[in-house]
């Protein structure tokens, strides 16, 4: 939870305050302030003056001054909608909407769209704090449809930045990545530079939050190169920030740390900007609290992180250590401490309308009442953070919520309050599941209709060549004196031209046909899976279905006074609901396992082997390389289905006690070999079989270019198969990053 707050705190604060060289910028705007000659240069240097500075009381005053030097309606349009920004970030949303307001008249009164855009602009970005989503989709819109009327593409590629933002707030990751690539092409075609780091720096985000972690890290890599061949050092640390904290996720803390660790060096060296010095405290707080367990050093950071937020006049910032110290005090057992922390953090997640920060607050001040064992005080907290997340509808706090309620419940032996939490949690999260399903079926929409428009493209290009070509046979006919020699030329060329063609033709129909041999082998596979998926739910889910209706069915017989026996009944009803899991856990992994797509190959083959061995019917061994290095993701599952295919067969019909996986890695090659003690075969049937196996395996050879070498012989207890793939030996980006460290 610490880590969220902080990412996504970073992307606002990226569209909305740049940050490099204020200080400097301010003194030259104040110098500029003394000479300006007109009352109409006064407004605009301290509208400027307003937008650079970091102190954002002062930047209001500013802002306020520049409202009494404004003479037209533009100017005035400008500085009151600046008013209305330093309002925003101040948190007072209903200033800032009030002069929002203000400014669209003088807007509207000078008819300059882009004046217009800028208060529809800000407008979103005031409802998008507010958690107002729908609002803030609307008035964004807004902006960049009036935006569109002029040639500033750069206000354009904003609005698009700030429409990619909510959205993601949204989880609605298609759209989000739409705009936010729209936005980073218009900032390339425009020469790079500054904004298009940005974007990077904000795309990173987005896909940190849809869980694309490795995209996510390459995203601020290329956000942080920008920055530091511009020398903005200060960028640079919120770069490095969130590579950082996605470090932390993809569990690579070496690399947090680091990062972490130079974003702190930076801002010691640099002007010491006390709102990233915050982050940076927070940051390292973090890996000393969950990664090095050292708690002393970690209340130093996270101190020292709320000092730069007060500094900084940021309450948001200031909520989170506050919320970071409330928890590490409870872990070591400080209840006063921490009561005082949580207390300072709801506080100020109250006043500045964090409801999303304000339901986790709660939970944790609930927590540690229930280590005070204060039952009321706890369940109150718990209630009023379930309230706000349903309030504001977001997946994430309200999966939270209920599940500490469920806990909380099973705790104070609530067993059917418990079970209504756990339902309405697996609800949620069925639901958060499908969401991103759904979003990833967008994206794949969207890749297709590209694809296929530039396939349209290119068909109208060839379209247009071959009129050309034949217009000028045209007119090389129309010469009489080389019409015979053109004539015979034409002959042959054609000859040559149909042969060519039949000889294409030949080798398509032969691709096709293999191509349709592998289509009917995986859709007969497909059906396999369907029928093997039905069979599984009917008669594991089915099953335990009936037990848990006929224990429910036993409250109808049984009294209220006769607490034990529905005790008793609760207890077994939440049995069975487990049972029912670990059957949905093994369904699932057999059509995906979350392992493989979280954490890899070699563990996907070690939970593999896990679960044979669990059967304590064969004996299962793997062996896999140490190497925390991923490889594509083909590769992963298609090693990963050779493996479930093979295996599956070996248990079908060899009769084996040992089966031998193991995976090796050479500096350009992978191997996998699979090995067992059960009856030989003699192999040329096996791929002159009419069963879907060998053309299963072949299928997910020919995806990854892959050399197969099977030894077994009829008669003879012994199999081996070996599946030999080559693989590339450019650097992923986190070891690039790792060797620049080393430099």
């Amino acid at each position: 939870m610490k880590q969220i707050a902080l990412l996504f705190f970073l992307q606002v604060v990226l569209l909305c305050s740049p940050v490099y060289s204020q200080n400097k910028q301010l003194e030259n705007l104040k110098e500029e302030l003394e000479r300006a000659g007109s009352e109409s240069e006064k407004s605009r240097i301290l509208v400027r003056m307003s937008k650079v500075s970091l102190d954002r009381a002062e930047a209001l005053e500013f802002a306020k001054r520049s409202t009494e030097s404004a003479e037209t309606p533009i100017e005035k349009g400008s500085a009151y909608n600046q008013v209305a920004w330093s309002y925003k970030n101040l948190f007072q949303y209903d200033s800032a909407r009030f002069y929002a307001d203000r400014a669209m008249s003088f807007a509207n009164q000078s008819g300059d769209a882009l004046s217009i855009s800028d208060v529809f602009s800000t407008l979103g970005s005031i409802y998008n704090n507010q958690s107002k989503y729908d609002s803030a989709i609307y008035y964004h819109k807004l902006a960049l449809s009036k935006r569109r009327e002029t040639d500033d593409l750069g206000a354009q590629a904003a609005s698009m930045n700030n429409l990619s933002l909510v959205y993601q707030r949204l989880a609605q990751y298609a759209e989000a990545v739409s705009y936010i690539d729209q936005s980073i092409n218009i900032y390339e075609g425009l020469g790079g530079g500054r904004q298009a780091a940005d974007s990077y720096l904000n795309k990173g985000n987005l896909l940190l939050n849809k869980g694309s972690l490795d995209e996510a890290y390459l995203s601020f890599q290329n956000a942080l190169k920008v920055y530091e061949g511009l020398g903005l050092n200060t960028m640079m640390t919120y770069a490095l920030i969130n590579m950082g904290t996605t470090s932390v996720q993809l569990n690579n803390y070496d690399n947090a740390y680091r990062a972490y660790k130079r974003s702190y060096d930076i801002l010691l060296e640099g002007d010491r900007n006390p709102m990233l010095l915050s982050y940076a405290y927070n940051g390292l707080g973090t890996m000393y609290d969950e990664h090095f367990l050292k708690f002393d050093s970690a209340i130093y950071y996270f101190k020292n992180g709320a000092e730069n937020a007060e500094l900084a006049n940021n309450g948001y910032l200031l909520s989170i250590s506050h919320n970071n110290l409330g928890t590490l005090y409870r872990k070591v057992n400080d209840l006063d401490s921490a009561m005082f922390f949580h207390e300072s953090a709801i506080q100020l997640k109250t006043e500045i309308q964090d409801l999303s920060g304000l339901s986790s607050a709660l939970i944790n001040r609930g927590n540690t009442y229930l280590e005070q064992k204060k039952y009321t005080l706890a369940e109150k907290d718990f209630l009023e953070s379930l309230a706000i997340a349903e309030d504001i509808n977001e997946m994430g706090d309200r999966e939270r919520a209920y599940g500490v309620l469920y806990e909380y419940s099973k705790l104070r032996n609530r067993f059917k309050d418990a079970l209504a939490y756990l339902e309405k949690r697996d609800v949620v999260k069925d639901s958060i599941i499908t969401t991103e399903h759904l979003n990833k079926v967008a994206d794949l929409n969207l890749q297709y209709e590209t694809d296929k428009k530039e396939k349209q493209i290119e068909l109208q290009d060839v379209q247009l060549s071959a009129q050309e070509s034949k217009l000028q046979r045209n007119q090389i006919l129309i010469l009489a004196l080389i019409a015979v020699a053109i004539l015979l030329v034409v002959v042959v060329l054609l000859v040559r031209n149909q042969s060519r063609k039949k000889q294409i033709l030949i080798v398509k129909e032969g691709e096709l046909k293999l191509r349709e041999a592998e289509i009917n082998a995986v859709i007969n596979s497909q059906e396999k899976e369907r029928n093997r998926f039905a069979r599984d739910l009917h008669d594991g889910f089915g099953q335990l279905i009936s037990v848990l209706k006929l224990n429910l069915s036993q409250l109808n017989e049984i009294t209220n006074r006769d607490m034990e026996k529905r005790e008793e009944v609760f207890k077994n009803g939440e049995s069975v609901i487990n049972e029912m899991f670990t059957e949905l856990r093994n369904i699932c992994f057999d059509l995906m396992p979350q392992t493989l797509v979280k954490r890899g190959l070699m563990s996907a083959l070690r939970e593999f082997g896990d679960r044979i061995n669990q059967t304590q019917k064969v004996n299962c061994e793997v062996l896999v390389f140490d190497n925390n290095e991923r490889l594509t993701s083909i590769m992963e599952i298609s090693l990963f289905r050779i493996t479930q295919e093979w295996v599956n067969n070996i248990l079908k019909y060899a009769g084996a006690t040992n089966i031998t996986i193991q995976l090796t890695r050479e500096t350009s090659e992978l191997t996998l070999t699979i090995e067992d003690n059960g009856i030989g075969f003699n192999t040329q049937e096996f791929y002159e079989g009419k069963g879907n196996g060998w053309k299963n395996i072949q299928t997910r050879l020919n995806q990854i270019d892959g050399q197969f070498d099977l030894d077994s012989r009829a008669g003879i207890k012994s199999t081996m198969l070996t599946v030999n793939v080559g693989i590339d030996v450019v650097p992923t980006a986190t070891e690039s990053e790792m060797e620049e460290a080393l430099d």
